[in-house]
């Protein structure tokens, strides 16, 4: 298998096993696959520890299958805790690596001794999907606590994740949960392969994504670019710096977008099936029809452009 394949895939047996030896094999080889990586907090329910993250560094912290929680700590150690749910697994079908590089810390939760995890990211590359299933059905917990000012990379392959710090940037993905992110004074990237994703109090620009589910977008300092494939589309501005242009897409929802009033760009906006509706005063560029709006808001410059496959699209002024 290549080095560059997806770390939340699943490879496909090459022979399937009999039913016996399958319990068998899971049972004997499964404490030999975490053991062989001296993975910490194997046999423990709860494993916790504390790391110092140097000035300006990043805490990157990955899971293929639990919740993740992020607040905002007092002090410049990284607090981690995850707990183990024993109702769903063993608690040796899981493990944690801790790596420094430099100024940044890494944490991982490990099912595999094929399972790699370094500063580039996590890179599930086990080959036994006869043992994948029943270790990962065990799912964790974890919380986290963050110095004031840290950078974030975080993902679960499948779990919600929740940051509430401030933060000089983040990026936040989960392959199938619900995504929030609050308070981070730089740039947010937000993912949702399948569920919600928020954003709120951001400081920075945001880049917001979900293949099914609402994308909602508060109370934030621009540029925004927000997608989804199947949900609405929020967003909200207070303020808006640089000249970046900015997308809007939905295949099936509706999309609203909140601007400053003195707000300024050529706009491109183009509905299969609904209606288009601003309160600003605009120029209009070729034929206007209720699906297809082409013109200049104020003096132009950034170029906004909107779209979605089904549903109404609004540019609202901010009161």
């Amino acid at each position: 298998m290549s080095e560059g394949v997806n770390p939340f895939s699943l490879p496909a047996m090459r022979r399937p096993l009999p039913h016996l030896a399958f319990a068998a094999v899971t049972i004997a080889i499964a404490p030999a696959l975490l053991s062989a990586q001296q993975l910490q907090g194997v046999k423990e329910r709860v494993f916790s520890v504390s790391e110092r993250l140097g000035s300006g560094g990043t805490i990157r912290l990955y899971a293929r299958v639990g919740d993740i929680t992020i607040t905002e700590g007092t002090g410049e150690t990284v607090d981690f805790r995850a707990e183990k749910d024993e109702r769903r697994g063993r608690l040796e079908d899981v493990g944690f690596t801790v790596r420094r590089d430099g100024n940044d810390v890494t944490i991982c939760a490990v099912y595999s001794d094929d399972d790699a995890c370094d500063a580039d990211g996590f890179n599930g590359r086990s080959n036994r999907r006869w043992n994948w299933g029943r270790r990962e059905s065990l799912r964790l917990t974890m919380t986290v606590r963050l110095p004031r000012g840290a950078r974030l990379r975080t993902t679960s392959g499948n779990g919600d994740i929740s940051v509430n710090a401030n933060l000089a940037e983040a990026r936040v993905s989960s392959g199938n949960g619900r995504v929030r992110v609050s308070g981070v004074s730089g740039r947010v990237d937000a993912s949702s392969g399948n569920g919600e994703v928020s954003v709120d109090k951001a400081g920075g620009p945001v880049d917001a994504r979900s293949g099914n589910g609402d994308v909602t977008i508060g109370t934030v300092n621009g540029p925004v670019n927000a997608s989804s494939g199947n949900g609405d589309i929020r967003v909200s501005m207070d303020k808006l710096t640089g000249s970046e242009d900015m997308e809007f897409s939905s295949g099936n929802g509706r999309v609203e977008v909140v601007v400053p009033a003195d707000f300024s760009a050529e706009v491109e906006a183009n509905s299969g099936n609904g209606r288009i509706t601003t309160d600003f005063p605009i120029t209009i560029r070729g034929k206007l029809t209720p699906s297809r709006l082409r013109g200049t808001i104020g003096n132009g410059g950034r170029r906004l452009r909107m779209s979605t496959g089904n549903g109404s699209m609004e540019i609202r002024k901010r009161a």
